[in-house]
C-alpha cells in the first residue's frame, strides 16, 4: 500500500514538473520579450511575437532537457542552504535564471539583430549610403540586453515559481488515464 501511495506521489510530482515548466516557460518568455522588444525602443507587434514564440519553444526544450529545479536544489544542498527557506529560494531563483535568461536573450536579441541587419541591407539595395545607416554590433545589442532580462528574470522566477508550485500542488492537471 505504501509502494502505491509513492507510485502516485511520484506521478503527481512529474505531472507538477510538467505543468511548471509549460507556466514558466511562457510566463518568462511573455515578460523577457516583452522588456526586451520594449527597451529596443523599436516595439513592433510581429517582432515582439517572433520573439515571443521562439523564446517559449527555447524555454520549454531547456525544461525538458535539464532539470533545473535538481540542479537548483543540488546546489544549494552543496553549499549549506536549508531547503524551503527564502535564502534558499533566492539562490535556486539565480540558478534558474543563470540557465534560462542567457540563452533566451540570446535568441531574442539574435532575432532581432538578424531582422535588423535585413532591413540595414534593404536600404542599401533601395540607395541609402551604408554610412550614413546605423553601424551597431551583436554585443552592442546583447549585452543591455542581457544585464535587464537578468535583472527583470531573477524577480520574475523569485515571484512566479512559488506561486505557480502552490497553485498546481492545490490543482494538479487533469489525469489522462
Amino acid at each position: 500500500m505504501e509502494n502505491m501511495n509513492q507510485i502516485e506521489m511520484a506521478k503527481k510530482m512529474r505531472k507538477v514538473g510538467f505543468c511548471m515548466n509549460f507556466l514558466m516557460g511562457i510566463s518568462l518568455s511573455f515578460f523577457l520579450s516583452l522588456i526586451g522588444m520594449a527597451s529596443s525602443g523599436h516595439f513592433e507587434v510581429k517582432g515582439w511575437l517572433l520573439s515571443f514564440v521562439a523564446s517559449c519553444i527555447l524555454s520549454i526544450l531547456i525544461g525538458f532537457c535539464l532539470p533545473i529545479h535538481k540542479v537548483g536544489t543540488f546546489l544549494g544542498n552543496k553549499i549549506g542552504l536549508k531547503e524551503r527557506t527564502l535564502p534558499f529560494h533566492l539562490f535556486e531563483s539565480l540558478v534558474s535564471d543563470c540557465f534560462y535568461t542567457p540563452l533566451l536573450s540570446f535568441s531574442m536579441v539574435a532575432l532581432a539583430y538578424l531582422g535588423m541587419k535585413r532591413q540595414l541591407a534593404a536600404a542599401i539595395a533601395n540607395g541609402a549610403p551604408a554610412d550614413s545607416l546605423p553601424q551597431i554590433t551583436f554585443l552592442q545589442m546583447f549585452l543591455p540586453s542581457l544585464i535587464l532580462t537578468m535583472i527583470a528574470g531573477y524577480f520574475l522566477i523569485f515571484i512566479l515559481q512559488p506561486l505557480f508550485l502552490k497553485i498546481l500542488l492545490k490543482n494538479p492537471a487533469p489525469s489522462k488515464d
